[in-house]
């Protein structure tokens, strides 16, 4: 059954539509351009078998208040503003065309709101030629005025819409309706590129995907939507704790002493307990405390935990939550330097695993390293070339030898080999080292480049066995660096 209810949010009245059981996941629906709630009957009573599904009539139009100012961020704020009013903390988000936008202002302003994220053939904030508006005849179910103010946003989007999109922390899903659709497909690609979490998937039915083809457009969204992130995880289980986010770096502790704490006070107070949580599985236990760094970024109570546990008396950790999440992160197009921080002081520094570690999150990979190479595979080479230099030689000589095959790879060897020298565990085959770094195509002047070509050559291993030999080296080296 679906009700429909109304509230005032910003002074204006929004009517909207809520079903599904009252303990479901909540997730809200916003739709296009002159559409109404009405417009997602076709999925609608799908989306909520299992979930609280709510639809909203966005400010000017169906039975919401005619406003008289219109604006993507007056609707972006407006959906914040329901969702405090229907006391939602955190939901999942699915927008249609100019409901998508408005669901990713809402995604990049507050991200902390937004579980999940899925965009229809939503327009990307690139500008595009004006076209005239003609308004139809007869009566509408919104306000003609919201035409040409949003449609002159559209045409010339805030640069700051682009540049946020880095800012979206939740999964996305972008689908899109293929070659009928009068949205350019080519720039739908490059939003989901532009996404750290997003995946694209093309349902070729056109732009209105969800009404053209209402069981594929639900399968993909209940698939996309079942997929709990890490994160999430990390969330819930704080919130048992009574601990929960209201802004960036800000979280709230509803138990006494009440009060506000950083992310830092969070990993310093719940930081190594993830391990301890006997409610949990190792598994569950693994996917806190990766969610945890996903939230609050690197703090040795969380990555030191896991390395701890995987050599602890109920270790080792599953193999796919443990290594296949290291891997998903170094291959996101998001930064995660807890990730690679984590590799070099918790695993490669540490003789017990680094080979075990080395292998998983790249070297099992190495004979699909050539130039063409998916990017998300050459991001994951890069990241982890880069840290590698306590692993053994013996470790990572062929997946060195593998990485010299991709150009762009090269700089990430170089620093591999530095760092391989440089480092106290670290410790390089001057032979084979030295004929590596000469096949590298580097910049010309790459800072201490002639220098490590020196103590190679000299048979040097590692800096701190013979740090006399790097000084010389460098010292004879700065004219040509």
């Amino acid at each position: 059954m679906t009700e429909h209810q109304g509230l005032t949010v910003n002074g204006v009245r929004l009517a909207y539509q809520v079903a599904g059981p009252a303990g479901g996941e909540p997730l809200l629906l916003l739709p296009a351009l002159g559409e109404t709630a009405d417009d997602w009957a076709a999925v609608r009573d799908v989306l909520a078998r299992d979930r609280r599904v709510y639809a909203l009539d966005l400010r000017g139009h169906g039975r919401s208040e005619r406003a008289g100012a219109y604006s993507l961020e007056l609707m972006r704020d407006d959906v914040l503003g329901f969702l405090d009013a229907v006391g939602l903390d955190r939901v999942d988000l699915v927008g249609h065309s100019m409901g998508g936008v408005v669901a990713f202002l809402v995604a990049q302003h507050s991200p902390w709101r937004v579980v999940r994220l899925v965009l229809e053939d939503a327009p990307p904030p690139f500008p595009r030629e004006p076209r005239a508006a003609v308004r139809p005849e007869g009566e509408l179910a919104f306000d003609w005025a919201v035409v040409p103010a949003l449609r002159s946003q559209l045409d010339r989007p805030d640069p700051s819409w682009l540049e946020g999109l880095s800012l979206i922390t939740a999964p996305t899903l972008v689908v899109a309706g293929g070659p009928d659709s009068h949205v350019p497909q080519e720039a739908l690609a490059e939003l989901a590129r532009r996404i750290p979490e997003a995946r694209l998937t093309t349902i070729p039915v056109g732009h209105l995907v969800h009404a053209a083809a209402p069981a594929e457009f639900t399968e993909a969204v209940t698939a996309f939507l079942a997929d709990v992130p890490d994160g999430e995880v990390a969330r819930r289980w704080l919130a048992e704790d009574g601990i929960t986010q209201t802004g960036p770096d800000a979280w709230y502790d509803a138990d006494p002493p009440v009060g506000t704490l950083t992310g830092e006070d969070v990993c310093n107070g719940l930081g190594s307990m993830a391990f301890t949580d006997e409610g949990l599985d190792l598994a569950g236990r693994l996917r806190v405390a990766l969610g945890l760094m996903d939230l609050l970024g690197g703090h040795p109570l969380v990555t030191w935990q896991i390395h701890s546990a995987h050599l602890g008396p109920e270790g080792p950790l599953p193999a796919e939550p443990l290594w296949g999440g290291y891997r998903r992160r170094l291959e996101a197009v998001r930064e995660y330097p807890a990730i690679a921080e984590s590799l070099w002081s918790d695993w490669f520094e540490v003789w017990q695993t680094a080979e075990e570690a080395f292998a998983e999150v790249l070297g099992n990979d190495r004979d699909r390293l050539e130039a063409g190479a998916p990017e998300p595979l050459l991001r994951r080479a890069r990241r982890v070339l880069e840290v590698s230099g306590p692993v053994p030689w013996k470790a990572k000589a062929a997946t060195y030898e593998a990485a010299v095959r991709v150009p762009e790879l090269h700089p990430a060897v170089f620093g591999g080999l530095l760092a391989g020298y440089h480092d106290v565990y670290g410790q390089l085959e001057p032979e084979p080292a030295l004929a590596l770094l000469d096949r590298l195509d580097l910049p010309a002047g790459t800072e201490h480049r002639d220098a490590l070509r020196r103590v190679l050559a000299a048979g040097h291993r590692n800096h701190h066995r013979s740090p006399e030999a790097w000084s010389g080296a460098w010292s004879e080296a700065m004219p040509s660096e």
